[in-house]
């Protein structure tokens, strides 16, 4: 919570909420991801949120599988709620479809092959997310 708040009161145009590798394992997500999140979206009410799950799904597909279906509960709640500020990102697309093996240091960590793909899908979403946010 504390972190979320420190975060929450940050001036900010959009906020990417890659926390799933921060949690120890799913149960621990699926006690913390909501409410850091609603911390955030408590504060910044129309905050555009890019919530992201973990793109190094390859190394245990049915654990990664399961932390992600808690971030899309956030994402789906914080939809059924009216938020018109959030939007979710499968990690499991972030490295792309070929060469995913190639995309980390260590089967975690991205390298800079990771980190372009990563940035190749989300900057699209966050350009999206920022022009609805200019919109009237």
């Amino acid at each position: 919570p504390a972190m979320a708040e420190y975060i929450a009161s940050l001036s900010m145009s959009a906020f990417v909420m890659d926390y799933d590798h921060n949690a120890p394992d799913a149960d621990f997500l699926a006690k913390t991801h909501q409410p850091f999140f609603r911390i955030i979206r408590e504060a910044q009410p129309e905050l555009p949120i890019l919530l992201i799950s973990k793109p190094d799904y390859d190394k245990n597909p049915p654990m990664a599988q399961k932390r992600r279906e808690v971030i899309r509960r956030t994402y789906e709640a914080a939809l059924a709620e009216g938020d018109q500020h959030v939007w979710m990102l499968d990690g499991q697309t972030l490295f792309g479809q070929t060469d995913r093996d190639l995309c980390t240091v260590d089967g975690t960590h991205p390298n800079d092959l990771g980190f372009l793909r990563m940035a190749d899908v989300i900057e699209p979403i966050l350009r999206k997310m920022l022009r609805e946010e200019e919109q009237p």
